[in-house]
């Protein structure tokens, strides 16, 4: 039988002490950086070389690109609705692909990923002096995918207003956007004053202006024909501008794409169809991985890292990439009905009683691959979470004590203490709290051993918990994701922020008291009220119209250290260097990079099928 993820992480834990045990003396120190992941060098004591001859170095191969082919991907869960206005896990890769905005995000090749806007539905847009105002200029003649209702018709600013007045209406996040709806949100309206202009007004200047637009769960484009449900119902049938089309989608099944005919961009999107066969087994995915049913496994719901070694070591052919993404996790967010949680010192006790060196080389599989002579780099995450590149100079890394300042040790392993707080807050025999997720694998196959061993971390100062996995869509979503914490117990909470990537957007979307539904729900007071904390919000706002970037981080900076000590939520815990995996006919694998809005459409875009290598070309 195979072992649960908490005893492995206890028999890891066991291996590091005695490893520093046997150290002693002047050893100590040489031996917990070996054991802890190294110093503060930049290469995460694995080094910045390869020496195990495993890895494939990603190459732009474009110039040598064919068109044609079938890519083949997966995903983990049911789609519970298409709708692109909606924020459903499952259907973020689909929001990418198939759906248009009014920006996008340039992509990072053969370099870090980009988080610079680009166009998309606009060839141009413009900031007014004041920036209360952004001019978008539409393309002409841009086409929808060719399906009924719209059978390729070109988008027409009818379609634009619509989709504004739609989002306005029933948008999961329109509280945090629309200011009609949140008299605190910074989108005043949106008109047309001629047949190609979008005119966007805003209450106040804001330095993410421009990334919201390009969220992936914000203002993706809909069709004006669904008004009507009885025409186009976009809980079923999803219809956009993108590079692909769902042609077919079968429940249960699998969704297949097609690639647009009347794309704007001419120069990618060469395979001709990818097919996301519907997967909910994590065996079953990574059986058709070695045997090529599947080129390369979707993000988030890929090969478990403790499995990558041995994949490649059996199936040659399959390539292994490095990549620069980290593994962060899902974040536990606390219900504000719960009176234990309300005391910050609880909060406090629960993040020391989490081991994230352990947590990284459990679930990082992290000292294997050190092993074997592959790089690694490890990071713990703060209240800032960042998960993506190019965030130097924003997030701090609790780590380094120094920089972060005296509440980095809230993020040091130290039951002891941990239980000092428990036991000053009332609890020194712990207490029970009801742990709720979503049942199925919305959140990816991995999420029931995640949720498993930080659990057991959890209970080493003495909180139990019930689990309570439920529906993702009828219950999770209207009962707990977005309540502002108004829930008892705990839950988990995943993805990216769809208000903007840029780091004062995080900031704003997760600790804003006027966020709308993304708001943790929190009050400084620890009332259970929902009022949340003037002096965070006094710091988001004054971030928000900062324009000057070094500033701008420095305020950042200081709102992190201040959230170490409330602990309002206990995000991702950390991660190392992530590995991928792609059978060698996949072209173009990891040379293209996106930002974390966009991380889908780029490698659709761009990657292309040698037929010449497998597992296309049979032994």
């Amino acid at each position: 039988m195979e072992r649960s993820y908490w005893t492995k992480a206890l028999s890891a834990r066991t291996t590091r002490r005695r490893a520093l045990v046997v150290a002693g003396g002047a050893g100590f120190s040489a031996a917990l950086l070996a054991a802890c992941g190294g110093g503060d060098s930049g290469d995460g004591g694995g080094g910045t070389k390869d020496s195990s001859g495993l890895l494939t170095k990603p190459a732009d191969t474009s110039k040598q690109a064919k068109r044609g082919g079938i890519l083949r991907r997966n995903v983990a869960a049911e789609a519970p609705s298409l709708d692109p206005h909606q924020n459903f896990a499952p259907v973020v890769p689909f929001y990418e692909t198939v759906i248009g905005r009014l920006l996008g995000f340039k992509p990072g090749i053969m370099a870090n990923a980009s988080e610079e806007v680009d166009g998309d539905l606009p060839e141009s847009w413009e900031l007014s002096p004041d920036k209360l105002q952004i001019t978008f200029k539409l393309r002409p003649n841009t086409k929808w995918h060719p399906v009924a209702p719209v059978n390729g018709r070109a988008v027409d600013i009818d379609d634009i207003l619509w989709t504004w007045e739609r989002f306005s209406t029933v948008g999961s996040q329109r509280g945090g956007l629309v200011n009609s709806v949140n008299p605190n949100a910074p989108i005043i309206s949106m008109t047309a004053p001629d047949s190609r202009t979008i005119v966007a007004k805003l209450k106040e200047p804001l330095v993410y202006a421009l990334s919201m637009f390009g969220a992936r769960e914000n203002l993706n484009i809909v069709p004006k024909e669904s008004r009507e449900t009885s025409v186009l119902d976009l809980r079923s049938k999803m219809i956009g501008t993108g590079p692909y089309y769902i042609a077919d989608y079968q429940r249960s099944v699998a969704i297949n794409l097609k690639r647009h005919p009347e794309f704007y961009d001419k120069t990618s999107s060469y395979v001709d169809e990818i097919h996301y066969p519907i997967v909910t087994e994590y065996s079953q995915m990574a059986a058709q991985l070695r045997t090529g049913g599947l080129y390369v496994p979707l993000t988030g719901t890929g090969i478990r890292l403790e499995d990558v070694l041995g994949i490649k070591r059996e199936v040659p052919d399959i390539g292994l990439y490095q990549s620069n993404l980290f593994s962060a996790g899902n974040r536990l967010i606390f219900g504000w009905k719960t009176p234990q949680l309300l005391d910050e010192r609880v909060r406090q006790a629960m993040s020391m009683a989490y081991d994230r060196d352990l947590w990284i080389d459990v679930w990082n599989n992290a000292p294997a691959f050190e092993k074997e002579g592959l790089p690694i780099q490890r990071t713990w995450f703060s209240s800032l979470n960042r998960v993506y590149e190019g965030d130097e100079g924003w997030r701090l890394d609790p780590r380094d004590q120094k920089a972060f300042g005296p509440n980095a040790k809230y993020f040091q392993h130290n039951v002891a203490e941990a239980k000092k707080l428990m036991a000053a807050a009332g609890f020194a025999n712990g207490f029970e709290v009801t742990s709720t997720g979503p049942k199925g694998n919305d959140y990816g196959v991995n999420f029931a051993k995640e949720m498993e061993v930080r659990q057991g971390m959890q209970a080493e100062i003495g909180i139990k918990f019930n689990n309570n996995p439920i529906d993702y869509q009828t219950e999770f979503i209207p009962k707990y994701r977005d309540v502002n914490g108004k829930f008892e117990g705990i839950a988990y909470r995943s993805g990216p922020p769809p208000t903007s990537s840029d780091p004062v957007g995080v900031l704003t979307f997760w600790y804003y008291s006027k966020a709308g539904t993304s708001f943790l729900g929190f009050d400084a007071a620890n009332k259970g009220d929902g009022s949340g904390d003037p002096k965070l919000d006094a710091d988001i706002k004054k971030a928000q119209q900062e324009f000057d970037v070094s500033k701008r981080q420095a305020i950042t900076q200081d709102i992190d250290r201040y959230l170490a000590e409330k602990m309002y939520v206990l995000q991702g815990l950390g991660g190392a260097t992530g590995f991928s995996m792609a059978w060698s006919a996949v072209q173009n694998f990891e040379a293209y990079r996106g930002a974390i809005q966009n991380t889908h459409r780029v490698a659709n875009m761009n990657w292309w099928l040698d037929d010449t290598k497998a597992p296309l070309k049979k032994a």
